[in-house]
């Protein structure tokens, strides 16, 4: 399914996650009554990404069960925005964090299977440019916006291993030897790490990029010398 038809499906998918004229959200600091208004009066497609995070996003969490059906509402134009790279969070690595997917009792089958594959077609748009998606993030800010939101990384991962295009793998090059850190050993890091390496310690993993770096080589004679190195390198990392 495409991303586009995804997005469309979710509109259908939450659209009885309906909400009234006021929202679970911080009124003492974080959020206005004049955004909270413009928010709840713009009609879901419409609504822009600075109205949802000065209406909704920039309001202290509540962890409530209300909190998170008007999420589900907003749900479907999270989807769109980001979909397009339109962060309706200060932080790209935020955005889905209220989604509380380590509680998938409160979810049904359906709407956990449309979030999954939201992210595979998504991360697999990303993987379509290098060095930075249109937003100006690296592929790591995405892999760590839905490791963090508890999505399961290995359909992804399994995405980018089947990528055809050169900016993937060039991604790849450059998420193994500048941004992946094993020795990290925080507690989100500790398990996403784990997964990272399970992946690249796969043998087909390892003899999928090796075919593809050795067809980069083969295949672009024009490459300068700095990435003809970091080629190089990575091949033989993968392969030790």
């Amino acid at each position: 399914m495409l991303l586009e038809e995804i997005v469309e499906k979710s509109y259908k998918l939450f659209e009885s996650y309906t909400i009234g004229q006021t929202l679970d959200v911080c009124k003492r600091c974080c959020v206005s009554d004049a955004d909270e208004a413009r928010l709840i009066n713009t009609p879901l497609r419409a609504v822009s990404s600075s109205v949802l995070r000065s209406g909704y996003f920039e309001s202290a969490r509540a962890y409530s069960d209300r909190e998170l059906w008007e999420m589900k509402h907003f749900l479907p134009r999270v989807l769109a925005l980001v979909s397009n790279f339109d962060f309706p969070t200060v932080s790209v690595e935020e955005v889905f964090l209220r989604l509380e997917l380590h509680k998938p009792e409160y979810w049904t089958n359906e709407e956990l299977q449309l979030l999954q594959d939201f992210s595979v077609e998504f991360f697999k748009k990303c993987l379509l440019f290098y060095p930075y998606s249109p937003d100006g993030d690296d592929l790591s800010s995405y892999l760590t916006m839905f490791a963090v939101a508890n999505f399961q990384l290995k359909p992804i991962l399994d995405a980018w291993t089947n990528a055809e295009s050169i900016e993937s793998t060039f991604q790849f090059k450059d998420f193994i030897l500048y941004s992946f850190n094993p020795q990290n050993q925080s507690t989100f890091k500790t398990s996403f790490n784990k997964t990272i390496s399970n992946w690249l310690s796969d043998a087909s993993v390892k003899k999928r990029f090796s075919i593809k770096i050795d067809q980069i080589l083969t295949e672009n004679k024009n490459l300068d010398l700095d990435t003809l190195q970091e080629l190089n390198l990575l091949r033989e990392l993968i392969n030790m």
